[in-house]
């Protein structure tokens, strides 16, 4: 990994308080995006619970590799 890869380190900065942050914010954003899919869908049909599933799979894979970019793959084993 390069220097330009690793980024800045700040000072004071309490990384448990961004991930609390980006877990409030995933949740945010992830409700109203299936209160969206819900407007256009009907919840009871296949498709929307197979674009549900997409977009929960999604949302939990971008707030991983937060984690991971954050405290590494330790978490993961």
């Amino acid at each position: 990994m390069s220097n330009k890869e690793i980024g800045v380190i700040i000072e004071g900065l309490n990384v448990l308080e961004i991930v609390k942050f980006l877990g409030n914010k995933n949740k945010k954003y992830l409700a109203i995006t299936l209160n969206n899919i819900e407007d256009v869908l009907d919840p009871n049909t296949e498709e929307y619970k197979l674009i549900r599933k997409e977009v929960l799979d999604g949302f939990n894979e971008f707030t991983r590799a937060i984690v991971e970019v954050l405290f590494g793959d330790q978490l993961e084993k």
